[in-house]
């Protein structure tokens, strides 16, 4: 099977400047790679240099089997979504018209929004429970609610590979879980998905495999059942002490200092 996304000795930056080094691994489709790490690991350009906006400066990035620069900006954009960390949006956009710009890759010459079109936001923000936001102003909104219509927006484009920035960012804590339930049934029907999450609670509940990254390194990767552990997770934070419980199969992770 071709992976979806595919590194090989990656090193991205800014200029000349390296801020994520040596990376090597897969995403297969049917697979969800959670990234953790502290603020400034570089998980955010591995994101933008995925999407070509970054360019590498040692190794290889391949989509689907192939160099990301053999991708024109329409057909990278009709197989792989992002959602962004932060979003400032027009606040005279209804929640509606926002979902609809995910199907900006799929329109025809005269660049209007067909029945079909309608249909796949319709479908999207119902299964994000966020069709009664389709006629309210984004400006209007909180950040979670636009969080949730963002996500929409990237699931009506019907991406093979999802990127998603801190996804739960704003969210509640239902919320949180709602948002990782649906992308999570989505990567079981074969969707591969990159997601950045600062909660390594969230990713042990969601994530096939892991990529722990600290000041542009790689500290592990691999099955997150096998990689994520108190002793890795007290390293990649920089803190003295990490729990790990186990209870009904279930793993949670906790820090623990002394006063």
């Amino acid at each position: 099977m071709t992976a979806s996304l595919s590194a090989r000795g990656l090193s991205v930056g800014y200029g000349r400047v390296p801020v994520v080094e040596g990376l090597t691994f897969d995403v297969q489709p049917g697979s969800l790679l959670a990234v953790l790490g502290p603020n400034g690991s570089g998980k955010s350009t591995l994101l933008r240099s995925a999407l070509g906006w970054l360019p590498p400066l040692e190794g290889d990035l391949l989509l689907f089997g192939q160099p990301l620069r053999a991708f024109e900006r329409r057909r990278l954009a009709q197989r792989v979504a992002w959602v962004p960390q932060t979003f400032e949006s027009d606040a005279g956009f209804t929640g509606m018209e926002l979902v609809l710009m995910g199907r900006a890759p799929h329109l025809g010459a005269w660049g209007l929004p067909s029945e079909r079109d309608l249909a796949f936001s319709r479908a999207a923000m119902e299964e994000l429970d966020v069709l009664p936001l389709a006629g309210r102003r984004t400006g209007e909104l909180s950040g979670g609610e636009r969080r949730l219509l963002l996500l929409a927006r990237a699931l009506a484009q019907e991406p093979e590979l999802l990127l998603l920035d801190e996804p739960t960012a704003f969210l509640d804590l239902r919320h949180q879980v709602h948002v990782l339930q649906r992308v999570r049934a989505r990567v079981d029907r074969g969707l591969a998905v990159v997601a950045v999450l600062h909660d390594a609670n969230l990713a042990a509940s969601v994530a096939d495999s892991v990529l722990l990254l600290r000041d542009g390194h790689v500290l592990g990767h691999g099955p997150t059942r096998e990689l994520l552990s108190a002793e890795r997770l007290a390293s990649l934070y920089g803190l003295p002490m990490v729990e790990a419980v186990t209870e009904s199969g279930v793993r949670t992770f906790a820090p623990r200092w002394t006063p």
